[in-house]
């Protein structure tokens, strides 16, 4: 059972509106909007720049002291005009604030006094997403940003101005959700290995050709890349519904419940048995056969595992990460024989977390000072450094943020592949 510890002396997490950020980025032609003040939303894009190397479009109402004492409503209804009129964006994304939610800013009674006053925004879509800093971590802040774009664009006809889907493709569509814990790496491949078995995939929201790193010729105040809005038009037509992470899983029985697509929800990528459960999942709804790619992917993954399997077992390891992330490798790391000695999760995560063959607890990285003295390597953000240097003990970056080591956000961690080069990095970092 997850226990709570009563300070934070070094905290690991994120808040979740940097969470509720990173959904946004996965959106093409959305304007962020933090409701909170202007340093609240420079240490956003400073985590989220040093993490992927790359602009962050993000705006804020900048409240004062004044404004928190008698309220942001206004600031959030003139923010709203002011990013429409200036930036003219598709989507406009609002995140709340710890600020503005311990005051009580109503956001969708001043989003409704707006619309009223301007009744040429009327048919603008907002997305409003209550992301204060006491509901957890960057996971929390995310999972309820995804479930708020869900709600308000799902099956939802645009009378903006479109920028076109092509319906040359009559493949069945397929809804992927990944979670927070999956690079835009992770999500390119998740989207390569749906593909090849017929589909054709909306992936909401995709990082993949967001946040992937590739160059553009200036930075634009909107995203550039990621969903289209008449994606999510098309999601009630999807075949099927997968989501990754037990924070997704919301999400996906959303879509469930509102238009009756089967939903699949997946813990984890990594590790030979989570990804053997996806594919032959995948194999079994549309009826075609495995891949020859992904055979033979595997096939290299379980020389990996005879190669190494004496190197890889009985290692201790400590991981401080979001707990779908640590779920994901915690569980990779049991089935090769590793031994799990310390596991500090950033936030409790889901309620309905399932059963792992060792303790999880809410902790700190002073939590892991004091817990991963006799581990043999620690699994964490770059902010675990100090921790790995003052015990002397090999740190494989994990999470967010990784700012000291080049092309993170390309890493794969998932399937039949990332899942070996994850083994790599391990043995590697041990040796």
């Amino acid at each position: 059972m997850t226990k709570l510890r009563h300070y934070n002396g070094n905290p690991q997490k994120n808040s979740p509106a940097l969470g509720a950020t990173l959904a946004f980025l996965g959106v093409n032609g959305l304007l962020a909007l933090l409701h909170g003040s202007q340093g609240c939303s420079s240490f956003i894009r400073l985590q989220l720049s040093r993490h992927y190397k790359e602009p962050i479009p993000l705006n804020s109402t900048a409240l004062l002291e004044e404004s928190v004492i008698f309220g942001g409503w206004d600031h959030l209804k003139k923010g709203i005009a002011v990013a429409a009129d200036k930036y003219k964006p598709q989507i406009i994304g609002v995140m709340s604030s710890g600020l503005t939610e311990t005051y009580g800013d109503d956001m969708v009674s001043a989003l409704a006094s707006l619309r009223l006053e301007r009744p040429d925004l009327e048919d603008l879509p907002v997305v409003l997403a209550s992301t204060p800093d006491y509901i957890g971590s960057m996971q929390e802040g995310y999972q309820r940003t995804v479930e708020a774009l869900l709600m308000t664009l799902a099956g939802q006809t645009n009378k903006t101005k479109s920028l076109g889907l092509a319906d040359s493709n009559d493949a069945p569509s397929v809804a992927l959700l990944p979670g927070c814990h999956l690079t835009p790496g992770d999500v390119d491949e998740l989207k390569e290995i749906v593909k090849s078995f017929g589909y054709r995939v909306i992936t909401v929201p995709d990082l993949s050709i967001s946040l992937d790193g590739h160059a553009e010729l200036e930075a634009a105040p909107v995203v550039q890349g990621g969903t289209l809005i008449e994606e999510f038009q098309r999601l009630p037509e999807c075949k099927a519904c997968f989501s990754f992470g037990q924070s997704m899983e919301k999400a996906g029985e959303f879509l469930k419940k509102t238009y009756q697509i089967p939903h699949f929800n997946i813990p984890s990528l990594t590790g030979l048995t989570a990804t053997d459960t996806f594919i032959l999942t995948l194999a079994k709804i549309s009826g075609k056969t495995i891949p020859e790619r992904l055979l033979r992917q595997r096939s290299r993954l379980l020389d990996t595992l005879a190669d190494y399997h004496d190197q890889l077992g009985g290692q201790k390891i400590a991981i401080a990460l979001e707990m779908d992330l640590l779920y994901s490798l915690g569980s990779c790391l049991v089935e090769v024989g590793s031994e799990i000695s310390v596991a500090l999760s950033a936030s409790q995560g889901s309620g309905n977390t399932l059963s792992l063959p060792f303790p999880v607890e809410v902790g700190d990285l002073e939590m892991l000072e004091e817990r991963a003295a006799d581990c043999d390597l620690i699994i964490a953000n770059s902010n675990g450094r100090q921790a790995a240097g003052m015990l002397k003990v090999p740190h494989l970056r994990a999470g967010l943020p990784v700012f000291d080591r080049a092309g993170y956000p390309q890493k794969r961690w998932i399937g039949y592949e990332g899942t070996q080069q994850f083994l790599f990095d391990m043995l590697n970092s041990l040796s």
